[in-house]
């Protein structure tokens, strides 16, 4: 397999040391099993233990920059554009702003990172990383303020299916309305994906540390920030994107949302040290041993789960708790071959 170098971050096929040294013990603790859930595992290198997929940096310099949907112009203002935001690179970490010239509008900031890839569905995902507000948002604050920060990790089937299936967690960062709530993405009918609140996070200027794990082939994900795991679904967005397939990781700031009476702020949230590992289901179970007996209450079941998948993998899979919402999905042909 040809490895493309992109910027500063290193794809790579990685060892097993690498692996639990990139990933430290949350990633263990996040797929902890069941009957053991403080089972660790401990490091045995082999000449065959290998990643599919690797891509880290100290920074997100090379990554891409969108202007999300989550926007908004008071009727007086000109309509939000990408001049309203911007990612600055600093050595050891990015900075994310939204609404950089603090007009009166909410301007939602995307920075992302894709990779085409007609096997990225058969694969686990691992996007882990460090983030941090710069400032403390509060109801005095006139100049920085923000609606929320988002992360997520999404494969688009443009082949089969034409959606975009991942997961992905906010963190509420308004101060005048469920200030440091947790919340992530759902699946409202087949054609959207809503915000349901899971946890609170305490907002403060420390660093924290998130970790989205999803396993397509069996059809779960998790989400896990600092010590503690939360549930979380994998859901599907229909797009318009072309006859390809992609998988991409990002993060986000959505500066906040001003109303008719409150003038504009500026937002502005940091990333550093950020992993993405790609692992099929072998290497999966030598990287990860306890992601098969992964408690329920961490791991939620997504859309497209069905035998005849689990009969092309050849292994015995534990059962998934289907998703009502997305189980007559049909399976992406990409995904049923070996």
């Amino acid at each position: 397999m040809r490895v493309l170098q992109f910027g500063n971050m290193s794809p790579r096929w990685t060892s097993r040391r690498r692996f639990l040294a990139l990933c430290g013990a949350s990633a263990l603790t996040a797929l902890g099993s069941s009957r053991n859930p403080s089972r660790s595992v401990q490091a045995s290198p082999s000449p065959h233990d290998t990643i599919y997929r690797e891509f880290s940096g100290g920074n997100l310099s090379g990554w891409r920059l969108a202007l999300g949907d989550g926007i908004y112009a008071a009727p007086d203002e000109p309509p939000v554009s990408i001049e309203d935001i911007e990612t600055r690179h600093e050595d050891v970490l990015s900075e994310l702003r939204a609404n950089v010239r603090k007009r009166r509008i909410m301007a939602h900031n995307i920075t992302y990172f894709r990779q085409r890839d007609e096997l990225a569905l058969q694969y686990t995902h691992l996007f882990t990383c460090h983030f941090r507000l710069p400032y403390m948002p509060s109801v005095e604050n006139t100049e920085g303020n923000g609606q929320a920060l988002d992360a997520a990790v999404f494969v688009w089937d443009g082949i089969d299916t034409r959606m975009d299936w991942g997961a992905a967690f906010q963190w509420g960062l308004n101060p005048r309305e469920r200030f440091g709530e947790l919340r992530v993405n759902i699946q409202e009918g087949v054609h959207a994906a809503g915000w349901e609140p899971v946890g609170y996070l305490t907002p403060d200027l420390e660093w924290h540390t998130f970790q989205i794990i999803v396993n397509y082939p069996l059809q779960t994900a998790s989400l896990r920030i600092d010590e503690q795991s939360f549930p979380i679904d994998l859901v599907g967005i229909p797009k318009r994107w072309p006859a390809t397939i992609s998988a991409g990781v990002q993060v986000e700031a959505i500066s906040m949302y001003p109303g008719t009476t409150l003038n504009g702020t500026l937002h502005r949230v940091q990333f550093r040290d950020w992993s993405w590992l790609w692992m099929d289901m072998k290497q999966q179970r030598l990287f990860l041993p306890t992601v098969l007996n992964t408690t329920q209450g961490v791991l939620r079941s997504g859309a497209f789960t069905s035998p005849s998948f689990r009969e092309g993998m050849q292994m015995e899979t534990p059962q998934p708790r289907k998703s009502k919402r997305l189980m007559n999905h049909r399976v992406p042909r990409c995904l049923i071959s070996k």
